[in-house]
C-alpha cells in the first residue's frame, strides 16, 4: 500500500467513525420521536409543531390535552379555551406556556417530543413569561392575585431544573390585591440578581430581588400615569419603559372626542394643552398616539445607576412601544400611526442615551387606520453576517424585509406578497432561529406563510391554522453536547493518525536506505526480506489504526448510551413527580 493511499484511507476512516456515532444517536432520537429544530404554532385548536421550512408537520397536540376549562364570558357556560398569552423555551428540557384566560396554571411540554408533561399552579391570570438562563428560572407575570394562596403575589417563579419544587414569591405591586396589575418584566443574565417590572396604573419602574423574590425599590417615571411595555439592552444595561399619560375626553375641544368603551373618570392631566388640570373629565392609559399629549414616550433607564438618562418618541412627536433586537443593539419603536413610520434606536454607551439609527417609511396602505398600531409584531434575523428586520402590516398581505446590515445610510427594503383575503391588525411574526425562514400568520385568513428572507421569496403557505403565538424551539443543550462529542471523537482519531503517521514515516525512511555493495548475496537477500517485512508492517499499522478508531467509536458509543440512559431515567423521574401535580 502506498503512503498517500494510506492517509486517504485514514481520513475516510475518521469521517466514518464520527458518522457511526451520529447515526446511532439519530436512530435513538427517532425512537423517541425527537423533534429537533422546529417552529411551534399555538392556537385555538392546540399546538402544531413544524419543520422550520413548513414542509413537514412533526407533531399535533390537541386542545383537549393542553387547554383548560374557563368560566363563561358574561354568564356563558364554561368552555375549553386556548388563549396562549405567552410561551417560552428553556432550551434544555421544556417549553412553558401561559395557556388559558383566568386559569392559574402554567403548562409544560417536553422540548424533544412535544409531549404534555403537566400543569402547574401559579398566580392568577398568568400572561407574560421570562426565562433566566443562569438562574434556571421561569418568571411569570400575572395580572391578578390568588388571595387564598399562602404567598399572594402578582409574580411567580419556577425552577426549570426541578419544576415540581415550589418557590415562594412576594411581589405585590398594589396594596389592594383585588385590583388587577397589568405589566411586563425584565430579567437577564447581565442584571445579576435583580429584575425590573411595570404596572399599568402606576408611573413606576419596580426593582426586584430575584433571590428573595420580593420588590426592593421603585423609581418614578416623571409626569406619567403608568408604565407598561418594556425592552432591555444587555449592551448598555438600559431598560426602555413605555410610559402612559392621562388625557381629556368627551367634551368640546378635549384631547379626544370619544372616551371609548371604558368611559371616563375624573383625572389629573400632566401633559398637553390641559396639563395641570385636576379632576377633569378624561381617561388614563388610553391616550397613546395623541400628538402634543403622548409626549413622554419611552423613558430610557440606566440600571447601573438606577437613573433615567433620556426619553424617546416617534418622528411624529408622540410615543411608541419599544421592542429589542436579539443582541440589544437596536430598539424598535412602533406607534399608532397606521404604520407610516417606524423608528429604530441604536443603543449607546452605558449611562448615555440611545440615538436614532433610522426612521423607516414602509409604504403600507394605512387608509382608515391612520391612528392605529398596524404592526403588532416583527422579527429580527441575524444570519450570515446580515441583519434584517421583517415587518408585516395588518392592513396588507405583504411583508417588508428591511436590510440594515450596511448602516443607516444604506438601508434596503424589499417586499414579499403573501396570501389574499381578510386582514386583521394582530399578526404574529417569528424567526425560525438558525434558518433563513420567518413565519407570518394570516390571522383573519387562518393561514401561515413561511418566507425565506435571504432569497426574499414565499416558500410555504399552510392553511386552516389559527394562531395566537408562534415560537422557535431547539434543544440548545443537546446541540452543544452533540458538538462536544463530535469534537472529542475527531480529536481522538486525529491524535491516533498523527502517532501512526510518525511510525509509517520512520518505516519508510528505513526501507529506502541504499544497500551496501560490499554485502554478501546472503546479506542482500536478508535486506530484501526486511524491506518486504516493512511493507507488511504498514499493513499491520493500518490494522492497528482501524482497531484504535474502532475502540474510540466503541468508547464514545458506550458514553452516549450511558448518558442517554441516564437522561431517560431522569426524565422518567420528572414525569412521575410532575404527574403527581393537579393536571387539567
Amino acid at each position: 500500500m502506498k503512503f498517500g493511499h494510506a492517509l486517504v484511507a485514514l481520513s475516510s476512516l475518521a469521517g466514518s467513525a464520527v458518522g457511526m456515532v451520529n447515526t446511532h444517536k439519530d436512530q435513538h432520537h427517532m425512537n423517541r420521536n425527537f423533534i429537533g429544530n422546529s417552529l411551534w404554532v399555538f392556537g385555538d385548536e392546540g399546538v402544531n409543531i413544524f419543520a422550520p421550512d413548513g414542509s413537514d408537520k412533526l407533531k399535533n397536540i390537541a386542545k383537549e390535552d393542553i387547554c383548560h376549562l374557563t368560566a363563561g364570558y358574561r354568564g356563558r357556560d364554561p368552555s375549553l379555551t386556548c388563549s396562549f398569552y405567552d410561551a417560552v423555551s428553556d432550551g434544555k428540557k421544556y417549553v412553558w406556556a401561559a395557556v388559558s384566560r383566568g386559569v392559574p396554571k402554567i403548562d409544560i411540554l417536553d422540548i424533544d417530543t412535544g409531549d404534555v408533561v403537566g400543569s402547574f399552579e401559579t398566580c392568577a391570570s398568568p400572561r407574560k413569561l421570562e426565562y433566566h438562563p443562569l438562574r434556571e428560572e421561569i418568571w411569570v407575570r400575572c395580572s391578578s392575585v390568588d388571595s387564598d394562596a399562602t404567598y399572594p403575589s402578582y409574580m411567580d417563579v419556577f425552577s426549570t431544573a426541578s419544576p415540581s419544587v415550589a418557590i415562594s414569591s412576594d411581589m405585590k405591586f398594589k396594596e389592594d390585591t383585588t385590583i388587577s396589575s397589568w405589566g411586563y418584566t425584565v430579567v437577564d443574565n447581565t442584571l445579576g440578581d435583580v429584575g425590573y417590572s411595570t404596572d399599568w396604573d402606576q408611573p413606576k419602574l419596580f426593582k426586584l430581588d430575584l433571590s428573595s423574590k420580593s420588590i426592593i425599590d421603585s423609581f418614578d417615571m416623571p409626569l406619567g400615569a403608568g408604565t407598561y411595555e418594556v425592552a432591555y439592552s444587555p449592551m448598555n444595561r438600559h431598560v426602555y419603559v413605555r410610559t402612559s399619560v392621562c388625557c381629556t375626553c368627551g367634551f368640546p375641544n378635549a384631547d379626544v372626542e370619544d372616551c371609548g368603551r371604558y368611559g371616563s373618570s375624573n383625572v389629573t392631566v400632566t401633559t398637553g394643552p390641559y396639563a395641570g388640570e385636576q379632576s377633569i373629565k378624561g381617561m388614563c392609559g388610553r391616550c397613546d398616539g395623541i400628538k402634543g399629549v403622548d409626549t413622554l414616550g419611552v423613558y430610557e433607564f440606566d440600571t447601573t445607576t438606577d437613573t433615567i438618562v433620556g426619553n424617546h418618541i416617534m418622528a411624529e412627536n408622540f410615543g411608541g412601544d419599544p421592542f429589542p433586537s436579539p443582541d440589544g443593539r437596536f430598539i424598535v419603536l412602533i406607534g399608532r400611526n397606521g404604520g407610516t413610520t417606524i423608528r429604530i434606536l441604536e443603543a449607546g454607551a452605558t449611562s448615555e442615551p440611545s440615538t436614532v439609527f433610522a426612521d423607516l417609511e414602509l409604504g403600507f396602505n394605512s387608509t382608515n387606520y391612520e391612528d392605529d398600531q398596524v404592526f403588532s409584531d416583527f422579527a429580527f434575523v441575524e444570519m450570515d453576517g446580515k441583519n434584517k428586520i421583517v415587518f408585516v402590516s395588518g392592513t396588507e398581505n405583504r411583508a417588508a424585509i428591511v436590510d440594515i446590515s450596511n448602516g443607516a445610510n444604506n438601508v434596503k427594503t424589499t417586499y414579499v406578497k403573501l396570501g389574499g383575503g381578510e386582514m386583521s391588525l394582530r399578526r404574529q411574526v417569528e424567526w425560525a432561529v438558525g434558518t433563513p425562514y420567518v413565519w407570518i400568520d394570516g390571522d383573519g385568513n387562518s393561514e401561515v406563510y413561511v418566507v425565506d428572507v435571504m432569497s426574499g421569496k414565499l416558500v410555504t403557505t399552510l392553511g386552516g391554522i389559527s394562531t395566537t403565538k408562534m415560537l422557535s424551539v431547539q434543544n440548545y443543550a443537546k446541540v452543544h453536547e452533540d458538538r462536544l462529542q463530535k469534537e472529542a471523537i475527531q480529536a481522538a482519531i486525529e491524535a491516533q493518525i498523527a502517532i501512526q503517521q510518525e511510525v509509517i514515516n520512520k518505516q519508510s525512511e528505513s526501507s529506502e536506505e541504499p544497500m551496501d555493495a560490499t554485502l554478501s548475496s546472503a546479506q542482500q537477500s536478508d535486506a530484501a526480506v526486511t524491506s518486504d517485512d516493512s511493507k507488511i508492517d504498514i499493513v499491520g499499522i493500518l490494522g492497528l489504526i482501524v482497531g484504535a478508531c474502532a475502540l474510540i467509536v466503541g468508547t464514545m458509543n458506550v458514553f452516549v448510551m450511558s448518558n442517554m440512559k441516564s437522561q431517560i431515567a431522569t426524565n422518567k423521574g420528572d414525569l412521575v413527580s410532575l404527574g403527581s401535580k393537579d393536571v387539567a
